[in-house]
């Protein structure tokens, strides 16, 4: 008799289940049997292979108990260790069909000892799944350290349509796909990949965004990595684009590194974006771009931050201007969208600062997703500065 229960509500109800799939791994309840896809397991020759491993659950009720047997079912040749013997997992030759488009090849029968060495039978269906899945996927993954069981990572990111390389469920459990999906399809630049504009990668990542260009032609320093989230390793001395886009294309497929300072002959590169982060921290640099961009119809956000000694300490601010024409006219030369680079400025000495930088990178990612819809907002103001002494924000400008 077919069973009445589906995967959503098995999950539901056995939080080992829903482990299984929130860890990644491509669960599946067919036919009554429950289904583990893409397991990674050596073949006879030691190469990597992937398999399907089953196991018949005879349920009268969505919770799963403790099972009758030792049995399992497996789609795929027998696995083997690293020295190419035969994994002791019992069974033999025994075709099952669990579906039309899932036959079972083998069967299994990998039996537990007790302390006293007398068979025992598995305490949870928790316990025969897990020992099942380590005994069959550890040496492949000891022998390829790439190879994973979690095969619904691939597979959901894929079916989500988007570079994004982990499938958004963040998104779908809070109802939130309509909002995220606001992305799609853009194209953004970050300009500087300093401190703050690492920690602006960092969040955009994460997102649908169809292509995240990196400009900047310095290299990573030692006081570079003080400043961005996270460690990378081997990074010092190579390019900051390079390293960052290697890093993140882990995140997200559209990172494109462009090992170029945006200056006056290159700055019509940025026509092709939807949406550009500046974060150079050079006045004249900033000017050029910002008027560039605004003069050109293309949203921006130039971020900033000034910090001097006071006697207890460093204080200053934190800065974000934009998104358009309105916001460079009215900030232009002012400690909202500086023109000259700082004088005795803190900020040049000071390494260890990434607090700052990731507080002015998130607030230029929230101005990014209120401009596309993603977040609300009331104010109009073209500039905020948030104070880190009196830890207040101060708006300025828009339209009345």
């Amino acid at each position: 008799m077919e069973c009445a229960f589906g995967l959503p509500e098995l999950v539901n109800h056995n939080p080992f289940l829903r482990d299984l799939d929130e860890t990644g791994y491509l669960v599946d309840f067919v036919g009554g049997y429950l289904v583990i896809y893409g397991l990674p397991y050596l073949d006879g020759q030691g190469r990597l292979q992937h398999g399907d491993w089953g196991c018949p659950l005879g349920l009268t009720s969505p919770i799963i108990g403790p099972p009758s047997d030792h049995q399992a079912w497996w789609r795929g040749s027998r696995p083997h260790d690293q020295q190419g013997r035969e994994l002791r997992l019992g069974g033999g030759p025994s075709p099952v069909e669990v579906a039309s488009d899932l036959v079972m090849t083998c069967s299994f029968s990998y039996k537990l000892m007790n302390e006293q060495g007398e068979l025992r039978a598995y305490t949870s269906f928790q316990e025969k799944v897990e020992t099942y899945i380590d005994t069959i996927t550890t040496p492949a993954i000891n022998a390829y350290p790439k190879a994973t069981p979690l095969r619904a990572i691939a597979v959901k990111a894929a079916a989500q349509g988007s570079p994004l390389r982990f499938p958004d469920t963040m998104s779908a459990r809070y109802h939130l796909n309509d909002l995220s999906a606001l992305l799609r399809g853009k194209r953004v630049a970050i300009v500087g990949l300093g401190g703050t504009g690492a920690f602006i990668l960092d969040s955009v990542a994460r997102t649908h965004i169809e292509q995240i260009a990196l400009f900047d032609d310095d290299k990573v320093h030692l006081h570079t990595i003080f400043r961005w989230p996270g460690f990378i390793p081997g990074a010092i001395g190579k390019l900051k684009v390079e390293a960052l886009g290697t890093h993140y294309d882990q995140w997200h497929a559209g990172i494109v590194p462009v090992a170029e300072r945006i200056t006056a002959d290159n700055v019509m590169r940025l026509r092709e974006f939807d949406f550009v982060f500046v974060s150079v921290d050079e006045g004249p640099a900033r000017v050029l771009i910002v008027d560039w961009l605004s003069a050109n119809n293309i949203p921006f956000v130039d971020c900033g931050m000034g910090l001097n000694r006071s006697t207890v300490g460093l204080s200053g601010f934190v800065r974000i201007t934009g998104t358009d024409r309105q916001a460079f006219d009215e900030n232009r030369g002012t400690v909202r969208l500086p023109v000259e680079n700082a004088k005795a400025d803190e900020y040049r000495k000071q390494a260890q600062i990434p607090e700052l930088n990731a507080l002015n990178a998130n607030m230029a990612v929230i101005r990014f997703k209120q401009h596309f819809g993603l977040l609300d907002r009331e104010s109009a103001a073209t500039s905020m500065i948030f104070d880190t002494v009196t830890f207040e924000i101060d708006q300025a400008g828009g339209r009345k």
